[in-house]
């Protein structure tokens, strides 16, 4: 038995991207009571089991692995864990995960990592299929669940909004990270700082397959990186990070694919300007999260850095796409005030978006589910 039985709809063992990071943290701040429960094999770390299918492992234009619960093998093995398990309460990380419990009787907790009904408009537009399809199902999830965590105090505005959720339902639980002491060697990383020696150093790492982050490398691809070499010829590289491959048509010879790395660390550390050139989706960016942890000056748009309680020219510098080629520039020729930001960016990332308060966060919110 479980106090807590918690769902995904994707493996997190390599939890090397924003969402199976979240999860990761989730499991870990729940431990020891909790039983969690993704697709095969289970997770060699956590007490849980895997379901049958994966649909995630075949993506033609969406993750079809948000639909692996409506498959009824897999919709079997969550009513029967659940039914072996007998958890005080459910913990759904997707609104995909919420129908497969229908009826149980069992309290039901969604950890919300967007909000995905904007998410999805801002890719496909507010009156297509789909999206009346994922607001339908996002707006009976939040109202059936007995409390819904979110990233940010936008999220939980958004959702108050859209859906006319009262804020009793709601918890801001923000993302956070692991502040780590570096330390960290990778011979791969170093022979590239070699090669790269000279030059100023970008850097931009995510789950490359994720729209908003194929949009972000065809803007370094096609804006940034030929008006940076038109202004200063020669002068910058941008390593790129993350996998599972390098999209199709994205090239610049001075952009260097790492590819998925073990640890982000030493590559991270390389860099003189970490990059978010974001421009659509929802939910708060790890990544910004993530270079402010590791000390790093960070370059990002508006939309990236929503969510996230940092200031324009006090932990970072927001740009539009038609300035982000300028800020770097700036920065470049400017390194005092570059180590400036780095330096409030690390204290913000210290200070208010660590794994650890956010552990805090769910166990308070499920005490009362699980004092039942």
């Amino acid at each position: 038995m479980s106090g807590v039985l918690v769902t995904t709809f994707y493996p997190i063992q390599n939890a090397a991207t924003g969402g199976k990071r979240r999860v990761d943290a989730l499991i870990q701040a729940l431990q020891p009571d909790v039983f969690l429960l993704q697709p095969a094999p289970a997770h060699p770390d956590f007490p849980g089991r895997g379901y049958p299918l994966d649909l995630g492992r075949r993506r033609i234009g969406i993750n079809w692995g948000m639909f692996n619960l409506y498959c009824p093998r897999n919709r079997r093995a969550a009513r029967q864990t659940a039914l072996e398990q007998k958890p005080a309460v459910l913990v759904n990380t997707s609104i995909w995960c919420h129908h497969v419990y229908a009826g149980l009787g069992i309290p039901r907790v969604l950890d919300a990592q967007n909000v995905d009904g904007r998410a999805i408009a801002e890719r496909y537009g507010r009156h297509h299929p789909f999206t009346y399809r994922v607001r339908t199902v996002e707006r009976r999830v939040v109202h059936e669940s007995d409390l819904v965590f979110c990233c940010s105090e936008l999220d939980a505005e958004h959702f108050a909004a859209d859906y006319a959720l009262p804020a009793t339902k709601l918890r801001v639980a923000p993302n956070g990270i692991w502040l780590a002491e570096p330390g960290a060697e990778d011979p791969a990383a170093q022979e590239m700082a070699r090669q790269l020696a000279g030059k100023h150093i970008l850097f931009f790492m995510g789950k490359l397959d994720y729209a908003p982050n194929i949009e972000a490398l065809a803007f370094l691809t096609n804006h940034l990186l030929p008006e940076l070499e038109c202004r200063r010829p020669g002068k910058f590289a941008c390593v790129i990070t993350g996998g599972p491959s390098l999209p199709d048509g994205i090239f610049h010879p001075h952009l260097h694919y790492a590819g998925q790395v073990p640890d982000v660390g030493p590559w991270m550390a390389m860099a003189d300007i970490c990059l978010a050139p974001i421009f659509s989706g929802s939910g708060t960016r790890l990544k910004i999260l993530e270079y402010f942890a590791a000390g790093k000056t960070v370059v990002a748009t508006a939309k990236a850095a929503e969510g996230i309680a940092a200031g324009h020219d006090r932990e970072l510098v927001l740009a539009g796409k038609n300035d982000v080629a300028s800020a770097v520039l700036q920065l470049a020729d400017d390194p005092d005030r570059a180590k400036v930001l780095a330096e409030r960016g690390r204290q913000l990332a210290e200070d208010a978006y660590s794994w650890e308060r956010t552990a805090a966060i769910w166990r308070e919110g499920l005490v009362p589910f699980l004092a039942k």
